[in-house]
């Protein structure tokens, strides 16, 4: 019996992404929901990995979009953890409210 199917791992893909924008839509933490988004980006990943591996053998446009896509999720966390870091300084919490009142004058 065969496990690594297209089908299979594009189940396991969506159920990842499934995971990730339940998450990011029910956590008020702001790096619980930047976790969110790492998984899924991962998720993405795998399907891009597994549309390579079985549709496109012959070229390595799979391989290209996923080294692309770790690169986005690199500078995505460097930029959201230097921005988790300055509201915590500012508010001693990190939560999705802070975020809110960025915009107010104190």
């Amino acid at each position: 019996m065969v496990y690594f199917t297209l089908q299979n791992t594009l189940f396991v893909s969506v159920l990842l992404v499934g995971i990730g924008l339940y998450g990011l839509l029910t956590r008020r933490n702001l790096m619980m929901i930047m976790l969110c988004v790492e998984i899924m980006l991962n998720g993405i990943n795998i399907s891009l990995v597994a549309f390579n591996y079985f549709l496109w053998s012959g070229t390595e446009t799979g391989h290209f979009l996923y080294m692309l896509s770790i690169g986005i999720a690199a500078v995505e966390a460097a930029v959201g953890l230097s921005l988790l870091i300055l509201i915590f300084k500012n508010y001693g919490k990190i939560t999705s409210q802070e975020i809110a009142r960025l915009g107010e004058k104190q």
